[in-house]
């Protein structure tokens, strides 16, 4: 019986780990706002990713980070910022935590790949929720 419950639990185990990959999406690409005031550019390749933010011309972030959830520290705009990054299934999430303000950022790509939604969620009281849309450039 026990052998039979500790089979059980490695199938289940390997099904949820195969539903998970196939739900971790690629968000690499060259990404332009609606407004194309915002540009990212995502280059994710294993378990890290790069990213850059532009706001005209104007280098907003310039981050790498390991996709695992550990904290990495950065500068954003001159500014020290500590960034997780991880996948919660299909979203990619980021926690940027910069002093006293601290804001979640949940990026999920439509299913036909072309458009990018940014949800940045804030857990400290001094920012607005935003929702911003991306357009993936053709290259």
């Amino acid at each position: 019986m026990r052998t039979a419950t500790k089979l059980s639990v490695f199938f289940c185990l390997i099904g949820s780990w195969g539903v998970c990959a196939a739900q971790t999406p690629d968000v690499s690409g060259t990404w332009v706002e609606d407004s194309h005031a915002k540009k990212w550019v995502i280059d994710q390749k294993d378990s890290a990713i790069h990213i850059q933010e532009f706001d005209g011309n104007r280098v907003e972030a310039d981050f790498s980070c390991a996709l695992n959830g550990k904290q990495c520290d950065v500068k954003e705009d001159g500014h020290a910022e500590k960034i997780m990054v991880y996948f919660n299934g299909a979203k990619l999430v980021e926690i940027r935590e910069r002093g006293s303000n601290t804001v979640k950022q949940r990026l999920s790509v439509s299913p036909d790949g072309k458009t990018l939604t940014v949800e940045t969620v804030p857990l400290s009281a001094s920012q607005k929720a935003e929702t911003l849309s991306f357009r993936r450039q053709q290259t």
